[in-house]
């Protein structure tokens, strides 16, 4: 089981890496919040010196993608997605999009905040 990140993705954190100088890559993280308990929260990382374990790492071309050591067994089995506005589609912002295995945890309707089965 594993993490799994579109093309679309990894082609906008490339492009958002080549405008913002001086970062190791992004954070995938969970943390508490939202109406499911948890919320998926991607950030630029400056300094990957700032984790405390070696995190799983995902890697495209120069693109560099670190998963919280900590958040690491509610994200496993998730995915990582970037929409394109279309308004034909009815796609009115650009924006990542994140989804869990539906085996493993459920999701409310924002697509933002999730909560683990079983714990």
């Amino acid at each position: 089981m594993s993490i799994v990140v579109s093309r679309n993705a990894w082609n906008k954190m490339a492009n958002i890496l080549t405008k913002t100088p001086n970062k190791d890559g992004f954070l995938f993280s969970a943390i508490g919040g939202g109406c499911n308990g948890f919320n998926f929260n991607l950030d630029l990382l400056k300094d990957k010196s700032i984790l405390d374990e070696k995190p799983l790492m995902l890697t495209s071309n120069d693109v560099k993608l670190y998963v919280d050591p900590i958040s690491e067994m509610f994200l496993l089995g998730s995915s990582i997605d970037y929409v394109y506005e279309d308004y034909s589609k009815g796609i009115y912002e650009s924006k990542f999009i994140f989804k869990i295995d539906k085996k493993l945890a459920s999701s409310c309707g924002c697509g933002i905040s999730f909560s683990p089965k079983n714990l």
